[in-house]
């Protein structure tokens, strides 16, 4: 598989990609059930079945960046709404043993998670519909930071111009 890097250097800039521990009795809603979450298994099937891609947010229970993600970004409606209708929305817990099938194999999330390049959490790996790698992302992104991530990627700008360009155009 080859991964397109597109413009990583604006998530390692804009993001926080350390992350610290939370209190142990909190609970991970992924933004209050208005995204309808998937494994990665029925995901991909999902995702070729419906031309959409696949996004896989990949994170921790520990995680107090993964939290901040799910409470506030996943849990904003104009996120959920566009992730609803441009994606197929896969959680992916990096620690977990949880058998799933990836790409024809039986294997752990958590191995599945080191597959994809997770290294840091949370991270957001973007797919195609077929499951071609577009790009990898690490660290908390902001609502309004993450809904142009969303749509750089969904609506295929990656394809005909960096990010620097992308985001120049819609301030402008």
């Amino acid at each position: 598989m080859r991964y397109f890097t597109i413009a990583i250097i604006f998530i390692v800039s804009s993001g926080f990609i350390a992350c610290g521990q939370s209190d142990s009795n909190a609970t991970t809603n992924k933004g209050n059930d208005l995204i309808p979450w998937t494994n990665i298994q029925d995901g991909a099937e999902q995702a070729l079945n419906e031309n959409k891609k696949l996004y896989v947010y990949v994170y921790t229970d520990w995680c107090s960046w993964c939290k901040r993600m799910e409470e506030e970004t996943f849990a904003d409606e104009s996120v959920a709404n566009y992730m609803n209708d441009k994606y197929v929305p896969v959680s992916l817990d990096a620690e977990s043993q949880k058998q799933v099938r990836f790409n024809g194999q039986r294997m752990s999330e958590q191995d599945v998670a080191s597959t994809l390049g997770a290294e840091g959490f949370p991270t957001h790996v973007f797919l195609t519909s077929d499951g071609e790698p577009v790009t990898i992302a690490p660290g908390y992104l902001p609502p309004e930071r993450f809904i142009n991530v969303l749509s750089f990627i969904a609506e295929d700008h990656y394809k005909n111009m960096d990010w620097e360009e992308y985001v120049s155009q819609q301030e402008g």
